[in-house]
């Protein structure tokens, strides 16, 4: 999909606003919203300013009407623990993550779904579910959760690179709204206290120095030749990017 925004390429950032279908593409696509909704011309044409995308956003937002309910959203949930506890990480967002069966995950879900569409909560956490293939290890990379840990509802606090955590809240499954959304509040109080802001540059070469690496579903780099493959940078195993051939 991110090919069929940049022309073939593959780079890091990608932006189209598409239809609720997922299909039709209502904006041009480009590296991000100011090329999309700037003026086209010679020279790469004119990028659009921070005021003029949020009217544009907001003049497309407003030809589709929601039709569900706004206050009962659909639950987040990540593909695994794992990759949720590394995106908690990246986002410094809490994460509530629901270690319970099958059966018990849906009344959980469904309560959770009035906890996420609160003003107070809504946007401020990530939440993620248990899979019965993949995250039987879930615990071995959390730290402060009590012995008997099944069934229940974790706020758990990511470590700075999203390998490890610990639990700074621990509810049971039948946890009300109520309930549920003053932990969340009273632990993103503490989170406050715990992190500040990371600035990226730094955190990249912290990760580089301590050999940090995230295993993700694709090869990590930029494709900016559209020759198909990643780019090799000089010095890491390619000898300069590769050129298309004339």
């Amino acid at each position: 999909m991110i090919r069929s925004f940049l022309h073939g390429t593959f780079q890091n950032t990608a932006f189209c606003v598409l239809a609720p279908n997922g299909k039709e593409r209502l904006t041009r696509s480009g590296r991000g919203p100011s090329q999309a909704f700037g003026k086209r011309g010679r020279g790469g044409g004119k990028k659009a300013s921070a005021e003029v995308t949020v009217q544009e956003m907001e003049k497309i937002a407003a030809k589709f009407k929601p039709k569900g309910d706004l206050s009962k959203p659909v639950v987040q949930d990540f593909h695994s623990f794992r990759q949720a506890l590394n995106v908690a990480s990246g986002d410094q967002r809490l994460l509530l993550f629901v270690s319970a069966t099958k059966n018990e995950q849906e009344p959980i879900r469904e309560t959770l779904s009035t906890v996420v569409g609160d003003p107070d909560i809504v946007g401020r956490f990530h939440v993620d579910f248990a899979e019965e293939q993949g995250d039987e290890k879930w615990q071995e990379a959390i730290n402060e959760i009590e012995a008997e840990s099944t069934s229940k509802i974790f706020v758990i606090h990511a470590d700075k690179f999203g390998q490890k955590g610990a639990a700074l809240e621990q509810l049971p499954a039948d946890a009300g709204v109520d309930e549920i959304k003053e932990a969340l509040l009273q632990a993103n109080e503490v989170l406050a206290t715990r992190e500040k802001r990371k600035v990226y540059s730094d955190h990249v070469a912290d990760g580089r120095q301590e050999k940090i690496y995230f295993e993700g579903g694709v090869e990590y780099g930029e494709d900016r030749d559209g020759d198909g493959e990643i780019d090799r940078r000089r010095g890491r195993g390619g000898g300069g990017r590769r050129r298309r051939g004339r």
